[in-house]
Order: C-alpha cells, then structure tokens, then sequence
C-alpha cells in the first residue's frame, strides 16, 4: 500500500467514524424510547452513549492526524536528504526534534556542517594525529562499545590496556615491577589527565612526608598550600592543576632567542621550598618543540633534596616528545642524557598518545615509578561492580577506543616503523626550516633594513631548536629588523585562504599566581608575535613543498599590499573599542552610585546636557563608577588580552 492510499483509507475511516456515532446514538435513542418502565433514565443513557462515542471519535481523529503526520515524515524521507523537503529548511536543532532522521540524512548533515572546518591534514597548529588505516577505524568502533572502567566484565579489554602500559613503560626505562604484576600506570584521555593525575599522586605523597616532618594532624595539613615548579613554556594542563587542585605555580621565565625557550635548571630549584611537590621539566614545550634539559633538572633536585633533606620529585611532561625522544635516541639522534626514569629522581612522565603516539583523539598516558607512596596515592577501589578493582583515573566510565588503537599502532609500526616516522618528520621539518632560512625579503621598488649582522635582508628569524633533539617543529617570526608593515598573525590569515592553518600568535600569557597578563619571556615582550609549524606525520615532503610555495605567494602579496593588513587591523580595534565603550557604558549606568554621589553626578550630567555638550564620551566621563565595576572590568580586559596568546593553542 502506498503512504497515499493509506492517507485516503484512514480518512475514508474517520468519515465511516463520524457516520457510525450519529447512526448509532439514532439507534440507542430508538430503543430507549420503546423500553417501557425506562421513565427519566432515558436521556440519561443517552447522553452517556453520546458522549462515549464522541470520546472514541475524538481519540480516533487524534490517530487519524498522528497517521497523518508519520505519513508525511515518511514521505519527507523515503527519498534523498537532498531531494527531501528537508533541505530546504534551516536546521539548526536547537533542540531535540519529534521524530527520527534516517542515518543518511544525520551522516550528511555531519558532512555537511564538517565542510566549515579546516582541513584537518592542513593544520600545522595541533599536534594531533589526523590520520589512520582502516583496520584502525575498526578497532575503535570496537573499542567504542567498551566501558574499560569495568573490568570483571570486560577482563580482556583491561588486559590489553595493561599491556600497553607495560610497553610504553619499559620504552621509557621504568623500574621493573614485583615479579607477575604490571607496571604502575594508567591509559587518559589525553597527556591533561595524565598531568592531573601525576600533580595529585605527587601532592598527596609530599602531604604524607610534610605532616610528618612537622607533626601536622590531617586536618592541619590541608591548610598547607603546596607549590609546582616549572617553565612559563607550560601546557594549559597544569593551569588546571592550579586552578582546580590549589595549587601554587613557581614559574621560570626562558629566554626566547638565546635559549630558545630551554629553561635554566639552576634558576627553576632557586625557587624551590619544603613546600614544592615536584620540579617539571618539559619533554619538547609547545611552543617551539625545545627539550628542557631533564638530566640537568634531576641533578640539580637530587643535590638540592641531599642539602635539605627534602623529597622533591621530577616530573617530565612528554605530551609531545614522549614518542618522538626515545626513537630519536635509538637512532643515534637523542639527547645527550637520559630523560626518563633512568633519571633517580623522575617519579612520573606523562604523554598524549594522540599527537606522535599515532593514537585516536582523546589517548593519554601515565606511568608512575612505582605504586607505593605515590600511585595507591590516587587508587580507588570498585567493588559494586560485580568484583574487586583499581580505577587510578578522574573520571569512571570511558570508552577503550584509545587503548585499543593504541595497542594496535604499538604493534602495527613497532619500534622500527616508529623511528622511520620520525626520522621523515624530522627530514621533512629540516626542509621546511632550510627554506626559511634561506628565504630573502626583496619587495618590489622598495628598500628595508637588514640585519646588523647580514647583509642579506633574510626574511624570518629562526626561534626552534634546530634538526635534532628536538621535536619536529619548524618555529619562527618574521624579521623585526624589516620594519614590516604586518606580523606574524597577520601572514597566518592570508595563509588561510590557501587552506592552510600555520598559526601565529603573541607571547604572553595570564599568570597564574597573580591573575596579571605578562610577558611570556625575558627577553621580548608580550605583543611580540611568532608562528610555528608542527609536522606530523601526515605533512609530507610533497606537501610541505606546496606549503613553501604559498609563504612565496602570500609574502608577495603583503607586501604589494601595503598597509593593507594594518588598515584592516586599525578598522577591527576601532570596531572592538566602540563595541567596548558602549558595553561599558551600559555597566556604569548599571552601577551608578548612592546617596550624595548619585546627586553629584546627575547635576554635572545635567549640566552638561544644558550647555550642549554633552556626547557619549562625556557622559561617561561625568557618570563615576562603582569600584565594584573598575573590578569586574579589569578582569574582563585581563580575559581578551589573554585570547591573543599561544595559551589557546596548548590545549593541541
């Protein structure tokens, strides 16, 4: 039967329906006046009849429409999405429609709302892993219907996770476990989890050995703020840290051009305490990809615990280089030291499988010296779930996608596929790092400063840390010596009409102690700009060649268009400053003062509106705000100054 048909034969229904009640309540009243000794019950009995079947009738027209309508849902949808009454509405779902969609037309919804992105293979900003195999997909759908937070039913799938932390532990050199157990570690969505984790076994370890040299109760010894100690070169994990966990951040600032972001380790234990829970040295920062010198860290906090008799442990944050470091050293290329638990005092090392670890999205891990005193710190036994378990991350439910796919890349490309991955991305960010080097300013009919100490007017000044140790990240800015008329963020803009995503960013960044927007370095200030370029493992030689010939292009054209980038820019902050001063206004008249200042400003407001003169400029200016307002707006300022900083793109 088609949906038509069915359409008429339910109206034809409904009719027949309608018939049947007056046909019947004819009949019922008939009868019910033949009926002798009925008396007065008659109209009774036949109003109830009546006011049954038109009940019945109503609920019948009610199915009648309800048919209707899923008559003409399937007609809407018993074709294509694009040849559907559908597409020519606004869909936004701004909330949950009344009925379902077939899975076609939600998956091309997807794509179609996927099409504002940026190509995902064309960012050069995240450290993400953007592809994978197909087999790949189909062990994280496998995954994605896993809970691995219950393993007394999922036992097999907690095995699997346990293996893989057993092999990236022992690629990182911990200390062998108790004879049968596992090693002390735990899969997280992404190396944030990880820090968390780390930050709060190391707090609670140095908790247990501060109450106990000062003879604290428990009670007293959560009054005791403790403090982490790292570069201002940190991932926006440990502002979580902070934020959430109260706990002080002692931070480092590095040079940017001498140092090349490397913090000093001598200068980071200077700001150690009986009070710091660990020193965090960064396994290749975000910003740049540069190593911190972990060796040098553990060194200098092992004499400083000998000298004060303290239990200060390091922590390497690999987020990026926890995949890249290790293959480099069995190639030959590493660091000229340890940077893991070769090291005595490096109690934990964290890391995102999803950047070089060639994981899905949302894959982190944990790995932990050993359990005692540190990793039972954080352990919270399960039981209600039909047997005995540790769960040692924040949250419960998860799915075992990134274990799994995990597993299945640590198996797939095994240690040397690994190291061929990196050397091609090393090779490749060579390439890209040679070509900006080499590249000369030479702008049509125009002349620009050089460099003092060239004679040539190179383009970009090189700020990573060159084609080895290191991870594969191109970083630069372009030459502040030119004297050019754009930066940095604006070449990331007009790069993006190509498609391609290389972001450029200003170096500063809100402190977390003080809540002040400040430099990020010692040696430039904060609206100095830069931009790097993170090769993955997607970005080959071919593409990276189109990538050098679009700087060509969009380098020509800013400079033919001068000026133009810095109009644009001066139109946007006139735009942004309007928008501001009339917010601004609406919060003073939102918080105008009592009593006698009221009157004193409404007088000079009235003056001024007397004499003419009055614009808005001048009406803020006579209107005195509240000091809860100055507050509110001083925060909200710290706020957008802080969206120009590279802190958004730690999250990567």
């Amino acid at each position: 039967m088609t949906s038509l048909n069915l359409k008429a034969d339910l109206k034809d229904l409904a009719s027949k329906t309608k018939n049947l009640v007056v046909s019947g309540s004819h009949h019922g009243s008939a009868r019910r006046s033949s009926d002798d000794g009925a008396g007065g019950s008659d109209g009774q009995d036949k109003d109830a009849i009546i006011a049954s079947l038109l009940a019945e009738t109503k609920a019948l027209r009610a199915t009648v429409a309800t048919l209707e309508g899923h008559v003409d849902h399937h007609r809407s949808v018993n074709t294509t999405f694009y040849s559907s009454p559908l597409a020519q509405r606004s869909l936004t779902f701004k909330e949950i429609p009344k009925r379902g969609l077939p899975a076609q037309f939600v998956l091309e919804l997807i794509e179609d709302q996927h099409l504002g992105d940026f190509n995902p293979r064309l960012n050069t900003s995240s450290y993400v892993n953007v592809v994978s195999e197909e087999e790949e997909r189909k062990v994280a759908s496998i995954g994605a219907e896993i809970n691995i937070a219950d393993a007394s039913v999922y036992p097999a799938s907690i095995m699997l996770h346990d293996r893989t932390v057993n092999m990236i532990a022992k690629m990182w050199h911990a200390p062998a476990p108790p004879e049968g157990e596992n090693y002390s570690g735990a899969g997280t969505v992404g190396s944030t989890e990880a820090c968390l984790l780390a930050g709060l076994a190391l707090k609670f370890r140095w908790r247990k050995w501060y109450a106990a040299k000062h003879g604290l109760s428990h009670e007293e010894v959560l009054a005791v703020r403790p403090n982490v100690v790292m570069s201002s070169c940190y991932q926006a994990a440990w502002e979580k840290l902070f934020r959430y966990f109260d706990v002080e951040a002692k931070l480092v600032k590095p040079d940017l051009v001498k140092d090349k972001m490397a913090v000093d380790a001598k200068e980071l234990v200077k700001l150690c305490d009986e009070k710091t829970i660990a020193v965090v040295g960064i396994l290749g920062n975000h910003y740049n990809g540069m190593y911190d010198p972990i060796w040098d860290i553990d060194e200098e906090v092992g004499k400083l615990n000998e000298k004060m008799g303290w239990q200060i442990g390091v922590h390497v944050d690999a987020a990026s280089g926890g995949f890249i470091a290790p293959f480099q050293e069995m190639s030959g290329k590493g660091t000229p030291k340890p940077f893991d638990f070769r090291l005595p005092n490096v109690l934990t090392v964290s890391a995102s499988g999803h950047k070089f670890g060639e994981s899905i999205c949302g894959t982190g891990w944990i790995v932990f010296r050993q359990r005692e005193d540190l990793a039972e710190h954080i352990a919270v036994t399960v039981t209600y779930l039909g047997g005995s378990s540790d769960s040692l991350t924040l949250n419960f439910s998860r799915p075992a996608s990134g274990p799994y796919v995990q597993f299945y890349k640590l198996l797939r490309l095994g240690t040397d596929g690994y190291q061929q991955k990196v050397e091609n991305q090393m090779q490749v960010t060579a390439y890209l790092r040679n070509f900006l080097k080499n590249l000369v300013h030479a702008p049509t009919g125009k002349k620009r400063r050089v460099l003092a100490s060239s004679s040539r007017p190179v383009m970009f000044q090189m700020l990573d840390g060159g084609d080895t140790r290191c991870l594969p990240v191109v970083a630069a800015r372009l030459n502040p010596d030119l004297g050019l008329h754009y930066n940095d963020i604006d070449m990331q803009h007009a790069l993006s009409e190509s498609h391609w995503y290389v972001p450029g960013y200003s170096l500063g960044f809100e402190n977390p102690s003080n809540e002040v927007f400040e430099d990020l370095f010692t040696d430039v200030d904060q609206a100095t700009t830069m931009f790097r370029i993170v090769v993955k493992s997607n970005l080959t030689r071919n593409l990276a060649e189109d990538l050098t010939e679009h700087f060509k292009k969009v380098l020509q054209v800013l400079d033919d268009h001068d000026g133009g980038y810095e109009s644009v820019r001066s139109k946007m902050n006139a735009g942004s400053a309007r928008n501001l001063m009339e917010k601004e206004a609406e919060d003073k008249l939102a918080h105008l003062p009592a009593g006698k200042e009221l009157g004193d400003s409404l007088a000079s407001l009235a003056g001024s509106i007397g004499s003419g003169a009055v614009n808005r400029r001048a009406l803020m200016g006579v209107v005195k705000p509240s000091s809860r307002y100055m507050a509110e707006t001083a925060v909200k300022r710290g706020r957008g100054a802080k969206r120009t900083s590279i802190v958004t793109q730690a999250i990567c």
